[in-house]
């Protein structure tokens, strides 16, 4: 696994919740019209992060896109 990679992926989920909560405090009154704007990217973003963590910058050649965003079937829950 190669940490590096996960930890860019992971920044970048970062940097999005951090643009999410940025814009929510900026107009709390907009949350019904933001939260389901911003919140897809996110957990898109956590799932990439997740899916790609064993292949790295390979995954997006190897792996579907729909597979590499969506939630992740091996996750231990």
């Amino acid at each position: 696994m190669d940490v590096e990679w996960v930890l860019a992926t992971l920044n970048d989920v970062m940097d999005a919740l951090e643009d999410a909560v940025g814009e929510l405090e900026r107009s709390p009154q907009a949350v019904d019209l933001l939260l389901p704007e911003v919140m897809p990217a996110i957990y898109a973003k956590l799932n990439y992060a997740w899916n790609s963590r064993e292949l790295g910058p390979e995954a997006l050649d190897k792996i579907d896109h729909d597979a590499l965003v969506g939630f992740p079937k091996d996750l231990p829950m």
